[in-house]
């Protein structure tokens, strides 16, 4: 019977390698949604270009900047939705499968990575999607005209509610102190093996 046990604790263990049919594909649409915005950006180049040109009528170099500029945040949109996704792959694979050791080598890594648990992984998501929805709110922001004092108090209203959310999200999450250094670490061994 333990034979069994065992071998069962095994293949459940092992079913976690499921994980890698999210996190291959949530990597690959990153990639791509970064080569999209970016083929998008340059695309924008001109027009932006073209603003310049001062025997353009005004009101046609107006247009066209609106025009550019909403093209430009959309890109910023699709920008934040690839690194969410690569967010997402990096700490699916962190949290089922196993650290990646070439990023614990890397500086940046800390502000990538570092999750430890599924409460990380859903605090770090949760701030690129603040993110995405400020940006969006800026990209519908820049389109309204507001013509009542009330339509100029939502707009109002809702830019103090993301500043809310701001300050929430930043206040939530304590100050994380960077792990002691590996001397650090061998000292307070070293005196706990000195006290025992």
């Amino acid at each position: 019977m333990n034979r069994w046990k065992r071998g069962f604790e095994i293949t459940l263990w092992n079913s976690r390698l499921i994980v890698v049919f999210a996190v291959i594909p949530s990597i690959a649409v990153g990639i791509v949604l970064f080569c999209i915005n970016a083929i998008e950006s340059i695309r924008v180049l001109p027009d932006l270009l073209q603003c310049i040109d001062l025997t353009l009528p005004a009101d046609q170099r107006e247009k066209l900047l609106k025009q550019s500029l909403l093209r430009e945040i959309s890109a910023i949109d699709g920008y934040l939705l690839g690194a969410f996704m690569l967010i997402f792959a990096f700490g699916l694979y962190e949290l089922f499968l196993a650290d990646l050791e070439e990023a614990r080598s890397s500086r940046t890594a800390g502000r990538i990575l570092r999750i430890r648990s599924l409460d990380d992984l859903k605090t770090r998501l949760a701030k690129v999607i603040l993110i995405i929805l400020i940006v969006e709110t800026f990209k519908d922001a820049f389109g309204i005209k507001a013509e009542s004092a009330l339509e100029l108090l939502y707009v109002g209203a809702t830019i103090a509610l993301i500043g809310l959310a701001l300050y929430l999200t930043h206040g939530s999450e304590p100050e994380k102190n960077p792990e002691p250094a590996l001397e650090d670490k061998s000292l307070h061994r070293s005196q706990i093996s000195e006290d025992l």
